[in-house]
């Protein structure tokens, strides 16, 4: 087993954002998913896709490729947890998501900053 497979022993929640918005222009979002992750509750700074330079709260190392927009919370889904991510208070959107592969290109690293 790899390193990258190794350090996920973290779980999160995810909900992917959808692609329309409803009729207040507010996205709406999936059910939300159990995920594999390492999750780092550390301050990296980094570009937006704006080019603005922003802080983010928390970097994710996640299972999956997710997408800008979509929101992550760290810890199990439980059966109260919120089908909408804005009402919980510890789930955050995802600011910039990146893909590095290893040498071999056989694994991917994928980061998350929120």
């Amino acid at each position: 087993m790899s390193i990258i497979k190794k350090m996920r022993k973290q779980t999160a929640v995810w909900w992917a954002r959808s692609a329309s918005v409803d009729r207040f222009g507010k996205y709406t979002y999936d059910e939300p998913v159990e995920i594999k992750c390492r999750w780092d509750t550390k301050g990296v700074e980094f570009r937006d896709n704006k080019g603005q330079t922003v802080m983010s709260d928390s970097t994710v190392y996640p299972d999956r490729v997710l997408v800008v927009g979509d929101m992550l919370m760290e810890g199990d889904l439980e059966s109260d947890t919120a089908s909408d991510p804005t009402t919980e208070t510890t789930a955050y959107e995802i600011k910039r998501f990146d893909k590095t592969p290893n040498i071999k290109n056989t694994e991917t690293l994928y980061t998350a900053y929120l």
